[in-house]
């Protein structure tokens, strides 16, 4: 039996908080991707379903353009999208009932490379101060339109737990997007698989002691080699 519960290093989720009247946008809502309801589209080819209910609260984009369907345990093997999977489908990063799968290829009936991305505008709560997530496969992330560094936190079986300092953040209303970008020229298709992103109040942890050490040599290093030169 699959436990809901999420914790992240010791972090005390910030989940749903309101921020005083800051006008009519809310907060972030289904992060864990667990309000999915699988609407299926009548007549499907590939047996889809409808992309509002599925990632409730989420914009997903192929190319730049606007999906209205999602997969459901189920890839495409050479072409971009997106997936709802449940915890029956094969990877082991799944907390709860489900995740999504983000898939660059070419767009669906072309040869052309289209970038998949999945995004949500929302209100960052008051205190956070790191977004962490759970992701197999490689991943850009930007808020408000800024590239986040990513600090890898943990390696579990088959994925990697990352987290990003986003305090400058707290009480804004901000754009999250997660984008896989395809091969060009294409090759082969990219996936990448999301789960248990969270806004925390616990900060990223500071570089330990070596490799503070490792940093100071090099910039001593690179002042000698300058005098010296």
């Amino acid at each position: 039996m699959r436990s809901k519960c999420k914790i992240v290093l010791s972090a005390v989720v910030l989940s749903c908080l309101t921020v005083g009247d800051s006008g009519a946008q809310g907060t972030f809502q289904n992060l864990n991707f667990e309000s999915a309801s699988l609407v299926p589209i009548p007549g499907d080819p590939y047996g889809r379903v409808q992309f509002g209910s599925a990632f409730t609260s989420w914009t997903g984009f192929v190319g730049g353009i606007q999906e209205s369907s999602a997969l459901y345990n189920n890839l495409f093997l050479d072409s971009s999208g997106i997936s709802i999977i449940d915890s029956s489908f094969p990877y082991p990063a799944t907390q709860g009932n489900y995740a999504a799968v983000l898939q660059a290829g070419n767009r669906l009936f072309t040869t052309d490379p289209a970038d998949t991305a999945l995004a949500q505008t929302g209100l960052v709560p008051l205190g956070t101060e790191s977004l962490q997530f759970r992701v197999a496969g490689g991943v850009v992330v930007t808020l408000g339109g800024q590239s986040l560094p990513l600090t890898p936190l943990e390696n579990g079986p088959g994925y990697t737990l990352y987290g990003s300092d986003i305090h400058a953040w707290q009480g804004q209303t901000a754009e999250l997007r997660f984008t896989v970008f395809a091969e060009r020229p294409h090759l082969n298709n990219r996936y990448t698989y999301l789960d248990s992103i969270q806004f925390s109040n616990q900060p990223i942890p500071e570089p330990n002691g070596f490799g503070l050490f490792a940093l100071g040599a090099l910039f001593l290093g690179c002042r000698f080699l300058k005098r010296k030169s």
